[in-house]
């Protein structure tokens, strides 16, 4: 019984840390906020935020993965969730509700180390869709496939930053406008072809 309260209590530190977190970072900016400023904002002592986490940069790493994780049960809890198109759609729609966490990720917080974590988790997501959909239609990439995964995954990281930048705009719309754009070209996107 003493181990599932201390997970408890592990996992509303680890969140009262990474809300902490996502505010100062949205107040002050990454670069301005302490150890010290965290563990108030949190109503923890400083020694329990290095129980939890070895640095600033490491709690802000896992802020981005829980923001991952809980896309990607998004994902597979959406009935049908496959495509590009579909995926696309599930994050925006996550986006709507972690707007904070998604603006310190695509303003590049952090010396763009969320970015770049964001970027990879993404990126994860791709190459397991594109790979099972590839498989189904017996299909050959005509490039590298770590390739393809890399401009997707920056593609969609443009993409929510747009979305973010637009509150008007609705997830369907978006994530269709950007599958069309992919299927036919940036050409045809611009008016060019």
């Amino acid at each position: 019984m003493s181990a599932i309260v201390e997970d408890r209590r592990v996992r509303r530190t680890k969140a009262a840390l990474q809300q902490a977190m996502v505010d100062l970072v949205v107040e002050q900016g990454y670069e301005s906020i302490s150890i010290d400023a965290l563990a108030a904002r949190a109503d923890v002592t400083r020694a329990t935020f290095y129980a939890h986490y070895a640095s600033k940069a490491a709690l802000l790493t896992a802020v981005v993965d829980h923001f991952a994780d809980d896309v990607i049960a998004a994902l597979e809890a959406a009935e049908g969730a496959h495509g590009p198109a579909v995926r696309l759609e599930v994050l925006l729609e996550q986006a709507r509700g972690a707007s904070d966490v998604l603006g310190i990720i695509v303003r590049g917080e952090g010396d763009g180390r969320p970015l770049r974590r964001f970027t990879e988790r993404v990126e994860e997501v791709i190459a397991g869709d594109l790979a099972s959909r590839m498989a189904d239609h017996g299909a050959e990439p005509q490039l590298e496939v770590s390739l393809i995964t890399r401009l997707r995954a920056a593609q969609v990281v443009a993409a929510v930053a747009w979305f973010l930048d637009h509150p008007d705009a609705e997830p369907g719309a978006t994530a269709t406008a950007v599958n069309v754009a992919n299927q036919r070209g940036w050409d045809w996107a611009a008016g060019l072809a």
